[in-house]
């Protein structure tokens, strides 16, 4: 019966298990030893093991890693962003992070120490122990570019799986004199001040980069219509003050065609009110930015 059970926990982690799961179930070294030689168990690691046959698959060898880093390990950085799928991080590289001095080398996985992983740092996803999407961006920020970090902050916001406020606490929990990353997130958080609101699309992060290359100061995103500030409509990004909108179409052709009323009816109803609408679609916004950048310069110039 024991044996039965570690089958059925090994069948939760992707064919693993460890010899302190097996002991904890009743299964002894000399039993483990018997399986081994038999080969209806394989050994993944020192003191992990796998069944064989079963298919090989990040997750398989992130379990493997995991337990071999034993009790208390916890899956971080790029592991943890693949697992929270965070934008721009897909299952590759094997991270984990173990309390400061436990740390060991896992094969191919990359081991951080830490002294500062509490519990509150830490939720469970497929049985794993991992660091929260806060945690998770904060500590990736001394791993990876301030573009990716900055695309997986504002759509973790966006889609509401950590709030802003929270990577802000847990920065300034953290921070210290040298720590790596801290600077890097801090001008992140810096620029996401009260009513910061992160583009909505991937378009929209293209104009605003097109925009800040042109000197231009960013608009204001997703601001309601200022005729009618009780719809739930939005437009893409608003300059207030000189009465200037502009939209992004990333829709496929065919999609365009059938807005295209919608979008004309949109149009005359904000000129009706005083505002100029700029509308830009993705090929020109990707491919001719400068042509963007100059027809929103006139227009502020123009309106001001």
């Amino acid at each position: 019966m024991t044996e039965h059970q570690v089958l059925e926990l090994a069948s939760r982690q992707y064919g693993s298990f460890s010899r302190v799961q097996a002991l904890e179930l009743g299964v002894d070294d000399d039993i483990t030893r018997r399986r081994l030689s038999a080969g209806r168990w394989v050994r993944l690691a020192p003191g992990v093991y796998g069944l064989p046959g079963w298919p090989i698959s990040w997750k398989r060898l992130l379990w493997a890693a995991y337990l071999d880093a034993g009790p208390g390990a916890v899956v971080s950085h790029e592991s943890a962003a693949a697992l929270h799928e965070l934008t721009s991080f897909r299952p590759g590289p094997l991270t984990l992070t173990v309390r400061h001095g436990a740390h060991q080398r896992l094969g191919e996985a990359t081991v951080h120490q830490s002294r500062d992983i509490a519990a509150a740092h830490c939720t469970r996803i497929d049985g794993f122990q991992v660091t929260t999407v806060a945690r998770t961006l904060v500590d990736l920020a001394a791993a990876t570019r301030r573009s990716r970090l900055a695309l997986a902050l504002d759509d973790a916001c966006l889609t509401r799986r950590c709030r802003l406020q929270d990577v802000r606490a847990l920065y300034e929990e953290l921070r210290r004199p040298g720590k790596p990353g801290m600077r890097r997130l801090g001008l992140l958080l810096a620029a996401r001040g009260p009513g910061y609101v992160p583009p909505a699309s991937a378009m929209e992060r293209r104009l605003l980069r097109a925009l800040d290359g042109g000197g231009i100061r960013p608009p204001e995103l997703q601001a309601s219509f200022p005729w009618r500030p009780w719809c739930p409509n939005r437009v893409d990004g608003l300059y207030r003050s000189e009465r200037v909108i502009v939209e992004c179409d990333g829709r496929r052709w065919h999609s365009r065609m059938e807005t295209m009323a919608e979008d004309r009816r949109r149009d005359r109803e904000a000129q009706l009110h005083g505002y100029r609408v700029y509308r830009f679609v993705w090929e020109e916004v990707t491919k001719d930015a400068a042509m963007v950048c100059a027809t929103v310069r006139q227009a502020l110039d123009s309106g001001t």
